[in-house]
Formats: structure tokens, C-alpha cells, sequence
């Protein structure tokens, strides 16, 4: 990189994707295409399943660097630095889906990688969201609902054996619109808060999460299953969140203290009620497998407990540890997080920051 060029995108914040790179990423594409032909007559669903993965990287690096591709071969234009950095990540895993597919079809099992495919940490930013990206993200989501909902109205009517499909495409197509509408009014020249900017990244991020395992799954459904008493999308790896236990989330710290504080039944009632009506989804499924993970690999410990029901346990970040990943954000060391599950089937949220306050009391339906 030329000085100039650091000079301009350390004030910019934005980059010139060189001619030779947006080449390379045509021909990539290229490649992605010819798989395609070259398995057109192929009935293995794994390989099929690693070939659409590969396409489905290749469409949403492509919408994200769109603009850099439409000014090429005229005066080059310069995107979002985080827009590259997203776009080189998704065009980094295609060779491996393409060597895992033609494995497949050689020898059935054969790959080392684990389907299905997910999409990962997203690259964290400025803040806010710049809408160049937020752009990149919605022409993304845009170019996977157009190759997935004819293949979903397609298989409506077998809907026992692509229930998780389906029901995964819903969630897609609604976080979509969700980004859409915000994004709808950045490029009508409305000001929204750096919240909202936020907000639809988040709300892209996780359509794309969705569609990538759509496209998946609608080659391979044996991939995707639905848990009983669950209207969403797991991933055939269980957590504790499959269990029965109303305690399963619950922290063992708050376990102990409702039962020295007299409160067991109260929190027992609460439990049966929260859960019943709570709706599982795959980013709590994706959180606490996440989390079972880092606290075996020792990067985490968990640090008290959430004031509200189900009482979940709070996790500091490892001093050792410089930052962690989960659901799409990067939390540094030192700092806190947890999910607070939502009550009567509303949506949770994940919540960070350097430090909580400790709350006075726990906080069960009736203290509403």
C-alpha cells in the first residue's frame, strides 16, 4: 500500500479496491459457476450443501463490494474499509467449501468441515455503521431472499421435511425487512440515531445468518432439524436450552440464594411460566453454545447472575484473555455480558459492558 493510499483511508475511512483484486474475485466467481455446472447431476446432498455455501459466500461478497465492481473499468470507487474486510472473509472460505464439495462427491463423508456452514463473527467497525456498508449488507440480503424464496414456495408442500427450512426463512425475510425499513430512511435523507445504524447491521447480519442456512438446507434438510416444542431453527449440536430442567439457564449462585431466601416455590412458578412461553430461537441456541465453549477453553468465567427470571449467569471476559466473539459482537477484557431472555415470548437481548451494577433484589412476574 502506497502512502498516499494509507493516508487516505486513515482519514477516509474508506479503500480502492485495486483492478487486479476485483479480477480476482470474478474469477472466483467464476469458479463458484462452474461447480455449479459440474454438479448440476449430483445427488449427494452433503456436496450439494458445501457447493451452495460456496455460492451463497460468492453472492453476498459480491453484493457488499457492488459498487467497486460497477465502477470498474472507469474511475475506481472507494468503499468502507469494514466493507473489504467483510467481502475478503467471505471470498477467503470459498476455495475450502469448493474442496469440501468435490470431496463429497468423490467419497461421502470425506470432509474434515462440519455442515452446516455458519457465517461466523461479523467484522467489527466505526460506529455508526457507515451506510455505504449498511448498503452492501442490504443488497446481500436482497440477493439471497431472491435465490431462496422461489426454492421455499417451491417446497411448501413438504413441509414435514423442510419445517426448519421454512421456518428459518420466515425469521430471515422478517429481520430483512427490519433492516430495510431503517435503511429505508437513511437513503431518503432522514437522520436516525447511531442505535438504529446498529440496529439494521444487527438485523442484516442475522437475515444473512439465516439464509446462508437456508441455502443449505434446502439441498440437505437432514442438516437442519426443529426441536419439539420449538418453532425455530437448531442446529442438530444440543445445548442446555434442549433440556426440561426449568433451572437451565439459571445461575447456580442465584440457584442457592433463592433457596436460602425462602423464594424456591415463587421461583419455581416463575420458571414454569417463562418457559412456557418462551420461544427458543438460534441466537440464544448460538449463545449458549458459544458460551459453553469459551468457559471450556478457559477465555471466560462467569462473574454473578442476571437480576430478572430466569436468573442467567453473567461472564466476564478472561484478564488473560484480549477479547472474545459472540453472536456477531467482540467483547473485550475484563468486560461483562449476558442474555436476558425475554418475558412472555418476547425477543431477548444481549447486553454487554465494562462492568453491571449489582442489583438489590431478584425480580420475579409479580414485582411488574
Amino acid at each position: 500500500m502506497g502512502l498516499f493510499s494509507w493516508i487516505r483511508e486513515s482519514v477516509t475511512g474508506e479503500r480502492i479496491c485495486p483492478i487486479e483484486q476485483l479480477e480476482s474475485y470474478r474469477r472466483l466467481g467464476e469458479q463458484v459457476y462452474d461447480l455449479h455446472v459440474e454438479l448440476a447431476a449430483c445427488d449427494k446432498p452433503r456436496a450439494l450443501a458445501f457447493m451452495q455455501a460456496a455460492r451463497s459466500f460468492q453472492i453476498m461478497a459480491d453484493a457488499l463490494l457492488a459498487e467497486a465492481f460497477y465502477s470498474y473499468g472507469n474511475e475506481n470507487k472507494s468503499v468502507p474499509i469494514v466493507t473489504h474486510e467483510q467481502a475478503d472473509i467471505w471470498y477467503g472460505k470459498i476455495p475450502e467449501m469448493m474442496i469440501a464439495a468435490r470431496q463429497e462427491v468423490a467419497f461421502e463423508r470425506s470432509s474434515a468441515i462440519e455442515l452446516p456452514i455458519r457465517l461466523g463473527s461479523i467484522v467489527e467497525g466505526p460506529k455508526p455503521c457507515p451506510v455505504a456498508h449498511l448498503a452492501g449488507l442490504r443488497r446481500a440480503a436482497q440477493q439471497m431472499e431472491e435465490i431462496t424464496s422461489g426454492a421455499i414456495e417451491a417446497i411448501k408442500d413438504q413441509k414435514d421435511t423442510y419445517k426448519a427450512v421454512i421456518l428459518l426463512y420466515e425469521s430471515a425475510r422478517t429481520r430483512k425487512q427490519a433492516g430495510d425499513a431503517i435503511v429505508g430512511s437513511l437513503t431518503n435523507g432522514r437522520r436516525v440515531s447511531e442505535e438504529s445504524h446498529e440496529d439494521a447491521e444487527k438485523q442484516y447480519w442475522l437475515a444473512l445468518t439465516d439464509y446462508l442456512l437456508i441455502s443449505q438446507g434446502l439441498r440437505a434438510p437432514d442438516l437442519l432439524n426443529v426441536q419439539p416444542g420449538s418453532s425455530t431453527f437448531t442446529a442438530t449440536r444440543t445445548c442446555k436450552l434442549d433440556s426440561n430442567d426449568i433451572w437451565k439457564v439459571t445461575s447456580r449462585d442465584a440457584k442457592r440464594e433463592i433457596r436460602n431466601a425462602g423464594e424456591w416455590e415463587q421461583a419455581v412458578e416463575d420458571l414454569q411460566e417463562h418457559w412456557a412461553t418462551c420461544l427458543v430461537t438460534n441466537v440464544e441456541r448460538e449463545y449458549e453454545t458459544t458460551v459453553e465453549m469459551l468457559l471450556e477453553q478457559g477465555l471466560i468465567q462467569e462473574d454473578g447472575y442476571w437480576y430478572c427470571c430466569p436468573f442467567p449467569s453473567v461472564y466476564r471476559v478472561q484478564a488473560s484473555t484480549e477479547s472474545v466473539q459472540i453472536l456477531g459482537r467482540t467483547i473485550p477484557r475484563g468486560h461483562v455480558f449476558v442474555y436476558e431472555y425475554g418475558d412472555d415470548g418476547a425477543q431477548g437481548t444481549f447486553i454487554t459492558g465494562a462492568s453491571f451494577e449489582s442489583g438489590a433484589e431478584r425480580k420475579y412476574c409479580e414485582d411488574e
